[in-house]
C-alpha cells in the first residue's frame, strides 16, 4: 500500500530521516527539542555534533551534505552541480534562486551549514566560546569552559579547549594502607585540556595531530564520533552542560569516631547539591591522516585513512576487578551476582590524619585510570559512481595504573577484559535508481577467551519525491565485543554494549501528504542467544514511534506523536519490574519482564508575530510498568510551555517552564518538579554573542531525599560568550 502512495506522490523528497522535523535556529532550540522528548538520544547527538561542526557548502562531499536534515540525494546532487557550475557559493540563498533547494529546506539546514572563506582571501579566522555557571549555595568555585579554533594560512588550522573540574577525585593509585585497594586524593579545582589539535588540510590531503574522532561506513567496525554516516576524521568541541545538579558527598565513612563534625560529609555538606562540571566525550589523542578520492581513471577513486592514539581514559569505579584475586569476572553466583573475589576493589580517600576513620569513595568516575593504545585504518575504493567498497581494521590494548594491583575490566564494562582487542570489517554501497543499499560486516577479536564474534548490518534507503524510507536489518552475535561499534541497535545493553546479541529490523518512514508531515519508526528485535541480563533466547521486543504534524498555516502548527516500548512481547504481567529491566528469581532462573511503556504527546506551535513571538505548548502522558503497581501502569505527566522572541537583529528572549510528575498517584515515590528559566541573548557583533540565563528548579515531591536536599528550590545562573572572526 505504501509503495502505491510513493509512486503517485509528486514533489521532492526529504531523506535525512529524524524522529521529528528539525526546526531550529541554534543549539538552545535543539536542546529544547531533546528536553521535550521530540528526539531520541541518537538523533540528538548526531544533530548536536552536526550543529557544532557545520557542513561547508563549498567543500563538503556528497556523503557529508546528505547528513543535513531534510535533503535527499537529488537535493545533494543539485547543490554539487550548482557549485561546480558557479565555482563557489557565496550565499546559501543562491541555492533557492537556482531551484536547487526550496525555501523550507534552506531554513531547515541553515543552522547546520557554513561557508568557509576562500583560502586566498583571509590569513586568519576563527571562533571561540567561553561559558560558566553558578548555583546559589555552591561551596566550590565556578565551573568554566572555553575553546578557541583558528584557521590560518598554508592550509593550517588548530584549536584548544579547556575546562575546569571541581567534583572529580584525583588520579587513582595503589593504597599502601589497605589490601587490594586504590587510593585517591579528594576533590579539588583542576585545569583540564580535553581538546587540542593542529591540522594541515590541503585539498583531499589531511593530517591531524592531537585530539580527534574518527569513524566509517555503518559504524559496525569503528566509530567514536556521533555522525550517522561517518566518513573519516572529525574535530569537535561537543561539550555539554548537565541540567541536574550533582551531590557533593560521594564518600562512605567506616570505623568509630567521636569527631563527627569533621567527617568528609558532615554538617552542611551532607545532601548538598552544586553546579556540575561541564561534560565531554574522551576523543582519540595522537595522529590521524587521510588522502581522499585519489583518481585512478574511469571514475575509479581510492581513499586511504590511518590513525594511532594513546589516550588517558576515565572509568566508573565499579567496572574494574583485580586479576590477582579473580580468574574470570563473568562467573556469577546462584543469584546472578558477581562473586566476592571478583568485585571492584575499594577506593579510599587519602587523608592527612592517620587516625581518621576510613573514607570510601562511592559511585565515582575515576579520572586517568588507564591508558589506551589504539591504531588502525580504512581503505575506500569507488569502483564507479554507483559502487563503493571499503575495509576497516583496528587493534587496541590498555594499561592500568594502580600497580601492584593487576586491574582489568569487569565483564559488564564496554571494553573487553583480558588484554588486547580489535575488529576488522568490510563495507559497501550500491545505488540503483531511487534505492541505495549499504552493507557492513565485521569480526571482533578479544582476549576474554570467547574468541570474538560477528556483526552484520544491511541498510536500504528509498527516496521518491516527498517520501523516504529506510530499512535496516542487523545481526550481532553474543560474543561481538567491540566497544568502538556504534551501529543501529536497540537501546538495551549486554555487558556495556548495545550492538550485541541482537537480530532485528528497523523501518523508518518520513513523508509529506499535502500539508501533513508524517514520520514513523518501528524497531523489532529478538535475542538470538539466552543472556542472564536480557532474557531467554527468542525473546521478542518492539519499539514504535509515530508523529503527525500539520504545516498548513505559518502561524499555527499542531502536532501529535506517540511512543510504545514493549520488552518481551510474550509477557504482559504488571508489577514484576520496572520498564525495560530484567530481574533474577530465587532459583537462579531469569524472568524477562514485559517492561511496557506507552506515551501520548500533543504539541502546538503558535507564531502570531512571526519571529517576534513563538509559543510552543506541549503535554504528554506516559503509562509505564513499575514494581509498585501490580495490576496497572504507573502514570507520568509532563507539560511544557516555551516563548521565544527575536526582538530585533541583536536581541533574543526565551522563557520556558516545565512541569514533571513521574507518579501522579504517589507524591513520595519519584520526582515531581517545576523548572523554569529566562534567557537573554545579545548578538552584539559577529565577533560577540552573549547569552545569560536564570533557572529556577523546584522539587515539589515529598521524598525523604527531597526534604533534606539543599538547595531547594535551586537558583541557577549561566553565562555564555561566543563569536567568530
Amino acid at each position: 500500500m505504501l509503495l502505491g502512495v510513493w509512486l503517485v506522490a509528486s514533489t521532492a523528497a526529504q531523506a535525512a530521516i529524524f524522529e521529528r522535523p528539525v526546526d531550529i535556529e541554534d543549539a538552545d532550540d535543539l536542546e529544547s527539542m531533546y528536553e521535550r522528548q521530540e528526539l531520541s538520544t541518537e538523533d540528538y547527538e548526531a544533530l548536536r555534533e552536526l550543529l557544532e561542526e557545520g557542513v561547508d557548502l563549498n567543500s563538503a562531499d556528497r556523503d557529508a551534505l546528505y547528513e543535513l536534515p531534510g535533503l535527499n540525494w537529488a537535493d545533494v546532487d543539485a547543490i554539487i552541480a550548482y557549485r561546480q557550475q558557479k565555482g563557489r557559493i557565496e550565499n546559501p540563498v543562491e541555492l533557492v534562486a537556482a531551484k536547487a533547494l526550496t525555501e523550507e529546506q534552506l531554513l531547515e539546514i541553515t543552522p547546520f551549514i557554513r561557508l568557509d572563506p576562500a583560502p586566498d582571501r583571509v590569513a586568519l579566522s576563527g571562533k571561540y566560546r567561553f561559558a560558566t555557571a553558578y548555583t546559589v549555595g555552591d561551596n566550590v568555585p565556578l565551573p568554566t569552559l572555553g575553546f578557541l579554533n583558528l584557521k590560518g594560512p598554508y592550509d593550517l588550522s588548530g584549536g584548544v579547549a579547556f575546562t575546569t573540574t571541581r567534583l572529580s577525585p584525583g588520579t587513582p593509585r595503589f593504597d599502601p594502607l589497605h589490601v587490594d585497594a586504590l587510593q585517591v586524593d579528594g576533590r579539588m579545582y583542576r585545569f583540564e585540556l580535553p581538546r587540542y589539535y593542529l591540522q594541515w588540510k590541503a585539498g583531499q590531503r589531511r593530517v591531524v595531530v592531537g585530539s580527534y574522532f574518527i569513524g566509517f561506513a555503518e559504524r559496525v567496525t569503528l566509530d567514536n564520533s556521533r555522525h550517522r554516516a561517518p566518513t573519516g576524521i572529525y574535530l569537535s568541541n561537543d561539550f555539554r552542560r548537565d541540567i541536574a545538579l550533582k551531590r557533593t558527598c560521594q564518600v562512605s565513612v567506616t570505623g568509630a569516631t567521636t569527631d563527627v563534625d569533621n567527617l568528609p560529609c558532615s554538617g552542611d555538606v551532607d545532601n548538598l547539591y552544586v553546579t556540575p562540571d561541564f561534560d565531554w566525550r574522551e576523543p582519540f589523542r595522537g595522529a590521524a591522516a587521510s588522502v581522499e578520492k585519489i583518481d585512478l581513471g574511469a571514475h575509479r577513486r581510492l581513499s586511504l585513512y590511518g590513525f594511532v592514539s594513546y589516550q588517558s581514559r576515565s572509568l566508573y569505579q565499579y567496572k574494574i576487578y583485580n586479576r590477582e584475586t579473580c580468574d574470570d569476572p563473568s562467573v556469577r553466583d546462584e543469584h546472578g551476582e558477581t562473586t566476592p573475589n571478583c568485585k571492584a576493589p575499594p577506593v579510599f580517600l587519602a587523608q592527612h590524619d592517620p587516625l581518621a576513620p576510613d573514607a570510601k569513595v562511592i559511585f565515582a568516575t575515576l579520572p586517568n585510570l588507564y591508558n589506551e593504545l589504539i591504531g588502525g585504518g580504512h581503505v575506500t575504493f569507488d569502483a564507479n559512481e554507483r559502487l563503493r567498497l571499503g575495509v576497516t581494521a583496528y587493534g587496541a590494548a590498555n594499561f592500568f595504573y594502580g600497580a601492584p594491583l593487576k586491574l582489568d575490566f569487569q565483564d559488564w564494562a564496554a571494553t573487553p577484559y583480558g588484554g588486547p582487542f580489535g575488529a576488522v570489517g568490510i563495507d559497501g554501497k550500491f545505488t540503483a535508481g531511487h534505492f541505495d543499499f549499504y552493507l557492513e560486516g565485521a569480526r571482533s577479536f578479544d582476549s576474554t577467551g570467547k574468541g570474538g564474534g560477528f556483526a552484520v548490518l544491511q541498510r536500504t534507503e528509498f527516496d521518491y519525491r516527498k517520501h523516504s524510507v529506510e530499512l535496516a536489518l542487523r545481526y550481532y552475535d553474543n560474543t561481538y565485543d567491540n566497544p568502538y561499534a556504534r551501529p543501529i541497535s536497540a537501546p538495551d545493553q549486554v555487558e556495556g554494549l548495545r550492538a550485541r546479541n541482537e537480530l532485528g529490523a528497523r523501518l523508518t518512514y518520513q513523508g509529506r501528504f499535502g500539508d501533513w508531515n508524517f514520520t514513523s519508526r518501528a524497531d523489532g528485535w529478538v535475542l538470538p542467544y539466552a543472556d542472564p541480563k536480557q532474557g531467554p533466547a527468542g525473546m521478542a521486543n518492539l519499539y514504535f514511534t509515530t508523529a503527525l504534524e500539520l504545516r498548513r498555516w505559518p502561524v499555527f502548527e499542531p502536532a501529535v506523536w506517540g511512543e510504545m516500548r514493549n520488552r518481551n512481547l510474550a509477557s504482559s504481567v504488571h508489577g514484576t519490574c520496572a520498564s525495560g529491566t530484567i530481574i533474577y528469581v530465587e532459583n537462579g532462573d531469569v524472568f524477562a519482564c514485559s517492561g511496557d511503556l506507552y506515551r501520548a504527546t500533543a504539541s502546538l506551535t503558535l507564531r502570531p508575530l512571526g519571529r517576534r513571538l513563538n509559543v510552543i505548548m506541549q503535554g504528554s502522558l506516559t503509562w509505564k510498568d513499575d514494581v509498585r503497581y501490580k495490576t496497572d501502569f504507573r502514570r507520568d505527566v509532563r507539560a511544557f510551555i516555551e516563548l521565544r522572541s527575536q526582538v530585533n537583529d541583536t536581541l533574543s528572549l526565551r522563557l520556558k517552564s516545565r512541569y514533571l510528575n513521574e507518579d501522579i498517584v504517589d507524591n513520595t515515590y519519584l520526582e515531581q518538579s517545576l523548572w523554569s528559566f529566562f534567557e537573554v541573548g545579545a548578538a552584539l557583533h559577529r565577533a560577540l554573542k552573549v547569552t545569560a540565563r536564570y533557572d529556577l528548579y523546584a522539587f515539589l515531591d515529598k521524598r525523604a531525599a527531597t526534604l533534606t536536599r539543599k538547595p531547594n528550590p535551586e537558583h541557577r545562573l549561566y553565562l555564555n560568550l561566543q563569536g567568530s572572526f
